[in-house]
């Protein structure tokens, strides 16, 4: 348990997918009240109100948000859904947990941005899961230690073609696998690496999905060239036949990371020695879990001590946003 602050949470969730994982990890937290759950699932209402003994359980997201003692909202319902409620949350004064993506068209992120300049005090996070992975916590720690990073990819592979083809993802017109995937890699790319991004350029098909009935691509590859020439790669891949995991690697001068499956080698090359470790580490949902409570954490004590911080997250949606771009338009894009 973390310790009870001044500043109580008082939480409102709006979806019961993700949504409740985040309510078993909200209810862990000491210094917070959960007084809303909200679905359009009303068996599903019932069930989790009855289970852990929830005040308000509620269709409609107006309640919740109009709610003056509500302060906080965590947005784990459909990507469509997300520009709306997370917009009116900061118009109505209520700190904001939202499922990646925050929303998905620039002109929506401009419209969040300009909110939330006018709301200091209120924070903004999301849910990248794999800041909080023992090995990329790490690998962010150290990577001053990495000299002349040249190249970065990520894999990220879903593995679950059946969520795009018969569940709502596949009923969003355009539906991205950048933003409903590839994301979590472009955050730790453009973390580790804390250069801007100058060029952007996406490719795509759906090759595997075509046979079914949605708009989607569920095959992606983005290439992203910083101020200092670098290259990233990252391909998001919704139909592969594997198992959901990540693929991630680190080119630099003197040190390459390899990462997969939970298993990373090191290289090290010192006057053309070159010697490795090996690491395995351990990454469940107590882990993933870290992100929610860091950021009720930052509201109880009032300070800003987010895992990513908003300039972070405003800038990783502008990126992902420029991506999707770049696929519809099948060009490169300076910025």
């Amino acid at each position: 348990m973390l310790k009870s602050f001044k500043s109580p949470c008082v939480i409102g969730i709006i979806g019961l997918g993700v949504g409740a994982f985040h309510l078993r990890n909200s209810l862990k937290f000491k210094n917070c009240k959960i007084k809303y759950i909200c679905d359009v699932n009303k068996k599903k209402l019932l069930y989790y109100k009855k289970k852990f003994k929830i005040n308000k359980a509620t269709t409609n997201f107006d309640k919740v948000v109009n709610d003056k003692e509500v302060n906080t909202i965590i947005i784990a319902s459909n990507d469509k859904d997300h520009f709306y409620q997370v917009s009116n949350s900061l118009k109505h004064n209520k700190h904001v947990f939202v499922e990646k993506p925050m929303c998905l068209s620039l002109k929506n992120l401009e419209t969040i941005i300009k909110i939330k300049k006018n709301k200091p005090n209120l924070y903004i996070s999301s849910n990248l899961v794999l800041r909080v992975h023992p090995f990329f916590e790490k690998l962010i720690r150290e990577k001053k230690k990495l000299k002349k990073i040249y190249y970065l990819e990520g894999d990220y592979n879903y593995g679950r073609l059946d969520k795009l083809t018969k569940g709502w993802r596949g009923k969003i017109k355009d539906y991205s696998v950048i933003l409903g995937g590839g994301i979590h890699l472009i955050d730790l790319i453009l973390k580790i690496k804390e250069k801007k991004v100058k060029e952007i350029y996406t490719m795509s098909n759906k090759l595997i999905s075509r046979k079914f009935k949605n708009y989607a691509n569920d095959f992606a590859v983005s290439l992203l060239k910083f101020d200092d020439n670098s290259i990233a790669k990252i391909s998001s891949n919704f139909s592969s036949p594997s198992d959901h995991h990540h693929i991630f690697n680190v080119y630099a001068q003197n040190t390459s990371f390899f990462y997969n499956r939970n298993k990373s080698e090191q290289y090290f090359r010192e006057n053309e020695n070159k010697s490795s470790i090996k690491l395995n580490y351990k990454y469940d949902n107590k882990t993933k879990g870290k992100m929610l409570l860091n950021f009720l954490s930052a509201i109880s004590r009032k300070n800003s001590n987010l895992i990513i911080s908003e300039n972070e997250l405003f800038y990783l949606m502008k990126i992902c946003l420029f991506l999707v771009q770049s696929q519809k338009k099948n060009r490169i894009i300076k910025l």
